[in-house]
């Protein structure tokens, strides 16, 4: 039997409450088509007032994926292996000679 003083607190346990959240993108799109028609309808431009934060975060990390993803294959990412290539070659080339004797006697 042993005395519970209190000295060292047992830790509770943290309870991990995940409820996933049905996504539908042909609604969201309907959803914004509806609502902009609407706003044509009504005259009304203003963007602050019908501002919701968090709207377009799903299509805004798409773009950003397949834009790293792109930048890859950039023309500088293409022509840093084209000098380490031919940087490659010319330190070949000059061993090859140097063993002949073509340059260098």
């Amino acid at each position: 039997m042993a005395l519970n003083l209190g000295f060292f607190n047992n830790p509770k346990y943290r309870v991990f409450d995940y409820q996933p959240r049905y996504y539908s993108a042909r609604k969201e799109a309907l959803d914004e088509k509806i609502e902009a028609a609407r706003r044509e309808h009504e005259g009304d431009r203003s963007k602050d007032r019908d501002y919701i934060s968090g709207r377009n975060i799903r299509g805004k990390i798409q773009k950003k994926l397949y834009h790293n993803r792109k930048q890859a294959g950039s023309v500088y990412f293409n022509r840093i292996i084209v000098f380490v290539t031919l940087l490659g070659l010319v330190a070949i080339l000059y061993y090859v000679a140097k063993l002949l004797g073509v340059f260098f006697l």
